[in-house]
């Protein structure tokens, strides 16, 4: 017994000896996690106290009701309260288009056969992934302007312009398409990368049989591809409950769009108002949320699929 654990102390040893260059390069990424991910979580505890800014955070006293004040004050403010409905809502309908556009770009990429054409299609596909959400925004707004080239078109074609910025029912749709649109070339890298590593035989199998493109798509293609989708899957649950901060507060205007969600609203209450105390709450709130997601997905995918993180 005593023989085979030097043995394996030896090859641990031989083994991070190896790997000790590896260790090395990860050691600034690690780092920088540490630095800005995990020793803020400290100001977490700002969340279960009466914040006084002369005596800091630690000094301030804890809230009422046993420290949980500031969880009650959130659900007592409308405002919040819409903007937690807001989030889960926006992202729900989000995920619904957004989760299997990559899938379905990248299987009509895989059909094409042309390889210049594919790699054109896929390059067009990848360049809105690389502007940043600041110009995409504002691309947004200018076409959807009362004298944008959609007005203008509309116009044009007898139609007649709309207001699109003074219209609430006009957000949803237009933040749904603006993250579609972004992330959908770049989403499609994963699939296309598991599709390769697809036996070809299988396919030339099918083929012999008599199965169209279509049938390999749906019984070989499809199922391929349900591990990737199950991770992603879980991993998209995680940010159910999260937002995007830069897009909704991009498309924002103070005539029409004025829907909030979790992240604007911990910005403008704890920024502009400074209400920190709750915003941190709201903060803290929407992590664990999203936390319980993972973990709820994750356990369910296990058990049904047998894929999961861990």
């Amino acid at each position: 017994m005593k023989e085979t654990r030097i043995k394996e102390s030896e090859k641990r040893k031989v083994s991070l000896k190896a790997d000790l260059p590896f260790y090395l390069i990860l050691l600034p990424a690690l780092l920088l996690v540490i630095i800005f991910k995990y020793i803020p979580m400290t100001g977490l505890v700002l969340a279960f106290k009466e914040w006084k800014p002369k005596l800091g955070l630690w000094d301030s006293p804890w809230a009422g009701n046993g420290g949980w004040a500031n969880f009650v004050e959130l659900f007592k403010t409308p405002e919040l309260t819409q903007s937690i409905w807001n989030t889960l809502y926006f992202n729900l309908v989000t995920m619904i288009f957004e989760f299997p556009a990559p899938i379905i770009l990248a299987l009509l990429i895989n059909e094409i056969s042309n390889k210049h054409f594919k790699k054109v299609t896929q390059t067009i596909s990848y360049l809105p992934h690389f502007l940043s959400v600041a110009a995409v925004t504002g691309i947004v707004n200018s076409l959807l302007s009362q004298y944008g080239l959609i007005n203008s078109m509309l116009t044009k074609i007898g139609l007649g312009g709309q207001k699109w910025l003074e219209s609430p029912s006009a957000f949803l749709p237009t933040y749904v398409l603006t993250s579609v649109w972004k992330s959908v070339g770049w989403g499609t890298i994963i699939f296309l990368a598991t599709m390769c590593g697809l036996s070809q035989d299988v396919y030339e199998a099918a083929e012999i049989d008599g199965a169209g493109k279509w049938k390999q798509a749906i019984y070989i293609t499809l199922p391929g591809l349900l591990p990737t989708v199950g991770m992603l899957l879980i991993l998209k649950m995680g940010s159910l409950f999260g937002s995007s901060f830069e897009l909704v507060y991009g498309l924002q205007n103070p005539i029409g769009w004025t829907q909030e969600v979790i992240a604007t609203a911990v910005y403008k209450n704890g920024i502009g108002r400074g209400e920190y105390a709750i915003s941190t709450a709201l903060g803290l709130m929407q992590g664990a949320v999203a936390l319980i997601l993972t973990f709820t997905t994750n356990f369910i995918s296990k058990k049904l699929s047998g894929v999961s993180m861990w």
